[in-house]
């Protein structure tokens, strides 16, 4: 462990902080059926930016550490990166939807579908992972890094960019910066 970079240290282990948020997706994604059409942009904007910090910061701090301390870490990382990419190609696509249409409900349901399955697959198979390959100071390690990197992550989808390294480490910061300026312009 002496060869990895110096990190921010969290009082939560990061597996904690992924359940934690799933569970507030999976509330967050329930109420679209309680919000009036003509209330859904305000709510999807929320939606938008909760699930692409969140993967993003996945994409950083979590799946590397998978492809690189596992076994088969490889394939778990491509898959569950694959699936994040379906849901996120999925909400530029919405971005574009009146939201109060009826394509727009539909393709909500499609996402919260993706989404939910998603993390049903992370916590059966990638956070079991995690405990198995870290310690518990690293799994608090781990949780700084993800906090940070959930904090400073882009705040819309962005499907063309890389989900690896070093291409997401390069352009997510460029990304984050253009959505940041965006949703001050738009009033977000």
């Amino acid at each position: 462990m002496a060869d990895r970079p110096m990190t921010t240290m969290s009082t939560t282990d990061v597996v904690e902080l992924l359940l934690a948020d799933h569970e507030e997706t999976k509330a967050l994604l329930g109420r679209f059926d309680h919000i009036a059409p003509t209330e859904r942009a305000s709510y999807f904007c929320e939606v938008v930016t909760e699930l692409v910090r969140h993967e993003v910061a996945e994409e950083h701090v979590v799946y590397p550490v998978i492809r690189r301390a596992t076994p088969g870490g490889d394939q778990e990382a491509t898959t569950r990166i694959a699936e994040q990419s379906e849901a996120e190609e999925l909400l530029a696509h919405m971005e574009k939807l009146d939201t109060s249409s009826a394509e727009f409900a539909t393709e909500f349901a499609t996402l919260r579908r993706v989404v939910l399955d998603h993390a049903s697959s992370e916590e059966a198979s990638t956070f079991p992972l995690l405990k198995e390959m870290e310690d518990a100071d690293s799994r608090l390690a781990l949780g700084g890094r993800y906090e940070h990197a959930k904090a400073v992550a882009p705040t819309h989808p962005h499907p063309h960019t890389p989900d690896t390294p070093p291409g997401n480490l390069i352009l997510d910061p460029v990304a984050s910066l253009f959505d940041k300026a965006r949703d001050v312009v738009r009033g977000a």
